[in-house]
């Protein structure tokens, strides 16, 4: 009996995908959850696309153009990938608790890291700064408004009045650690959650905002529990991965170390994914659970704190990086005398969540050319300082045609620390212009600026020109023209070295942690 051809049936489907591919220049192809997609087309977080990870130093390294945006993806699957290897390296014993990591948990990390930038404004860091400096001197004026006021006479000169004012600590919410916090808190009450995570959704957030301000606050809770019934002190591997207070040891370092090498064209010797095929979570001796590396890797992790150094003497403290970026806090700092945004300062939008969404890169545009706007939301300032709107324009059109302040001198290890001396407003200072003097003196003399030029390859002498000003018009223009930056490089802990106070464990004793000394390590001399 004849019959047919075969019926063909439906092919079955493919179950669907839980996770997006995305290539990076990088780390090459890599793969996030899709939930973590739900934040990343967030407009808290496409705003990062519009600010550069460098601040100024793409005027410097053409090649410095990637942005907070891209950094805080790389971070989120670098994170990923070692709470993975963590869980993999968990011990025979600890099998029967499953694994370091539950789900939730390995999703707030990742979270904490693709978010724990997205607190940053205009220019990265230097509107950090410039915020600092603006909210120094708006409490130093409402502290001595009536001590001036009655002692104006005897304290009228503002450096003496400075040094009357008492220190003010910047309020934590100011600092983009914070705002990255508060942001995060915000955007995930707003989202539709996980559903791993709406049984405990407070606690999860609270946990995010910890991870991310870790190394801001240190470990004043720990104490606190967690939805797995576990005390952050049990669980204190949780906050060494975003960003590790105790060592420094981060994915965060990780990512931007390698990515902002890559585009400055300088080597990155340090291999993430070595350390996390060594990586694992042990009980050490201070009766927390840290994340300790096996032994030999000890000089990799060196690596990661000489790229440190590295980057920041020869690109984050590039004496011309240096000299942009003073000029652009400046700008900001005048910008703020006649910019409102959602009728705040400039630099007063950090306290309202929906005016800091608002702020990117291109405020620069607004200042230069008044192409920006949102909407009328960013605007001048119906009582504008007079000639504030030029002073901040001037600075921006100066940088972009290489009109910046001349770079004097150098010192290494000066009493004062001062790293770079620059001439302001003058392309080609006369000699006259630049006051240097003898540095070996024990007590100078007010008028008497010690400087010592050490860029010059054979200078017959030290001291290549001394000015004293002839009286004190001329001795007070010398001093207003030149602007200190002051600076310090280390490992990331001051005088410490990080790897002393990171835990290793040895191919004999691998569930017996210990630290290392650096004489045992031997890396070779260590350059502050």
């Amino acid at each position: 009996m004849a019959t047919g051809p075969p019926v063909r049936s439906e092919p079955e489907l493919d179950p669907p995908q839980e996770f997006v591919t995305i290539m990076d220049p990088v780390h090459g192809s890599i793969q996030l959850d899709k939930y973590l997609f739900k934040i990343i087309d967030r407009p808290e977080f496409q705003r990062l696309r519009k600010i550069k990870q460098f601040g100024g130093v793409y005027y410097v390294y053409p090649g410095g153009v990637h942005t907070r945006f891209e950094h805080s993806i790389g971070v989120c699957y670098i994170a990923g990938q070692l709470v993975e290897a963590l869980n993999k390296h968990c011990p025979p014993e600890e099998e029967k608790l499953h694994e370091w990591f539950t789900q939730e948990e390995k999703m707030c990390v990742q979270i904490a890291a693709l978010c724990h930038d997205i607190g940053h404004g205009p220019f990265s860091h230097v509107y950090d700064i410039a915020v600092k400096e603006y909210y120094k001197k708006l409490k130093s004026k409402q502290k001595m408004k009536e001590f001036i006021t009655s002692k104006e006479d005897e304290y009228g000169d503002n450096e003496k009045v400075d040094s009357y004012v008492e220190k003010e600590e910047l309020p934590k919410k100011a600092k983009h650690e914070y705002r990255s916090a508060l942001i995060v808190e915000r955007m995930m009450e707003e989202l539709t959650f996980d559903k791993r995570f709406e049984k405990d959704k407070s606690r999860y957030i609270k946990l995010i905002q910890d991870m991310i301000t870790f190394s801001e606050q240190g470990f004043d809770n720990a104490e606190e529990t967690l939805p797995s019934r576990k005390t952050y002190k049990q669980k204190a591997f949780l906050f060494e991965i975003v960003a590790n207070g105790f060592t420094g040891i981060d994915v965060d370092k990780m990512d931007y170390f390698a990515r902002d090498a890559r585009g400055v064209g300088l080597p990155n010797n340090f291999d993430w994914r070595w350390y996390t095929q060594t990586a694992k979570i042990l009980e050490c001796d201070d009766g927390f659970h840290h994340i300790c590396s096996r032994e030999k890797d000890a000089l990799n992790l060196y690596e990661l704190f000489h790229t440190r150094n590295l980057l920041h003497r020869t690109v984050y403290w590039h004496k011309t990086v240096a000299v942009i970026q003073e000029m652009m806090l400046l700008a900001l700092v005048e910008a703020n005398k006649y910019i409102q945004v959602n009728g705040r300062p400039l630099l007063e939008c950090w306290e309202d969540k929906e005016s800091f969404q608002l702020l990117d890169d291109t405020i620069e545009d607004f200042i230069v050319k008044k192409t920006e706007n949102r909407d009328g939301k960013i605007q001048i300032a119906m009582h504008a300082v007079d000639g504030a709107n030029d002073t901040a324009r001037d600075y921006f059109l100066k940088i972009k045609e290489r009109k910046i302040w001349k770079f004097v001198g150098r010192q290494q290890n000066p009493k004062e620390e001062d790293i770079a001396i620059c001439v302001a407003d003058q392309q080609n200072p006369k000699e006259k212009d630049i006051a240097i003097h003898v540095t070996d003196q024990q007590n100078p003399k007010e008028e008497d600026i010690a400087i010592r030029v050490t860029d010059q390859q054979n200078p017959k002498e030290e001291i290549i020109a001394i000015c004293v000003a002839e009286n004190e018009i001329s001795r007070k223009k010398i001093k207003d023209n030149l602007k200190s930056i002051k600076t310090k490089f280390n490992y990331g802990m001051g005088e410490d070295d990080p790897i002393q106070f990171h835990y290793f464990y040895g191919k004999m004793y691998p569930t017996h942690p210990f630290h290392l000394d650096k004489d045992e390590v031997n890396p070779g001399k260590k350059s502050y």
